[in-house]
């Protein structure tokens, strides 16, 4: 006969070892899920996705901010889209767009503050027909220049250069500057002469900062934010610095799929010219020869900046260096 006492033994045994055996099953994919958890960065662009900003994307596409344990989500901008005011609120943690504007908004009360350089020459230009040519800033002398309203390199070419142009306020499209040769517009370098070329046009371009008004387009954050978190925004300019060098060095595939997805207008042939257009010109690298590099912003640029903005008038108030940027952060 069996002994009862060593049957329920046996099977309380073996159900002591049915549950240790369903636990540790349930328990394996929280402790293989349960590294450390990702800090969430928003990413507020100041227009919508375009090549210019391809260096987020292949940094996302890529994994490089998830190796560096960070969540990225990256927020569109366009017209009329408070982005400055957004990361003030910290309602994203990260912006970026031209520095002046960031400069300006300081000057007048945003808690703001600049930690690296998106890129290093601003695509900022002007467009002209080869059949007017415009062999320097000088030649806009006595021309019709459309460009931003209020737009404080347009001042400061007035000034510098000594010249006088009529200013009619810029449009959206290339429709006016397509239909009269004489014309000259504000572009970026990067995007309409592209598009002139489809329609036809020959044309050629000026950038700004070739007239030694050059603010870096740049990343920005809250004031509050980088005292309170300081190493987050670290480690998302090192990733970001390795998203821009991979994009322009390595295969932009990553980042030109997800463009494309984010924006109908990212065609293949429209993201290949941006990109060539970035690498020529040293838009984001800059000139190694002049100690720049993917990221860098140094004192002596910004305190320039700060001193053109100063005299044309932009400024609510006068700043120092130190208001206006955190030096360091960027590899």
């Amino acid at each position: 006969m069996h002994n009862p006492i060593r049957i329920l033994a046996v099977v309380c045994a073996a159900l002591v070892a049915l549950i240790s055996a369903g636990c540790g099953r349930k328990d394996a994919p929280s402790a293989a899920a349960s590294g450390p958890a990702l800090e969430r960065v928003r990413l507020h662009l100041d227009w919508h996705p375009q090549t210019e900003y391809g260096g987020y994307y292949q940094a996302l596409e890529r994994g490089f901010y998830r190796e560096a344990g960070l969540d990225v989500e990256i927020i569109s901008g366009g017209p009329g889209v408070p982005f400055k005011e957004t990361v003030a609120l910290e309602r994203a943690e990260i912006g970026c767009t031209d520095g002046n504007d960031v400069i300006v908004a300081i000057s007048r009360g945003v808690p703001l503050v600049i930690v690296a350089a998106e890129m290093q020459r601003n695509p900022q230009g002007i467009l002209f027909h080869e059949s007017h040519p415009l062999a320097d800033f000088r030649a806009l002398q006595g021309r019709t220049f459309m460009a931003g309203p209020g737009s404080a390199w347009v001042e400061y070419l007035r000034r510098s250069q000594g010249i006088r142009f009529d200013l009619l306020p810029l449009t959206a499209d290339l429709t006016s500057f397509l239909a009269d040769e004489t014309m000259v517009r504000q572009c970026f370098v990067t995007q309409e002469p592209f598009f002139a070329r489809q329609k036809g046009a020959k044309v050629g371009t000026l950038l700004i900062a070739d007239s030694g008004y050059s603010p870096y387009r740049v990343i920005y954050t809250s004031r509050e934010y980088l005292a309170r978190r300081p190493e987050v925004v670290r480690t998302f300019l090192a990733a970001t610095v390795r998203g821009f060098d991979d994009l322009l060095d390595g295969d932009p595939a990553p980042a030109f799929a997800a463009l494309q997805k984010a924006n109908a207008l990212m065609t293949p042939d429209v993201m290949a010219f941006s990109r060539e257009a970035m690498k020529s010109l040293r838009l984001v690298q800059g000139d190694p020869a002049r100690g720049e590099r993917t990221g860098l912003i140094t004192r002596e640029r910004i305190a320039r900046q700060i001193e053109i903005l100063q005299s044309l008038g932009q400024l609510g108030k006068p700043l120092a260096v130190e208001d206006v940027a955190a030096f360091g952060l960027a590899p």
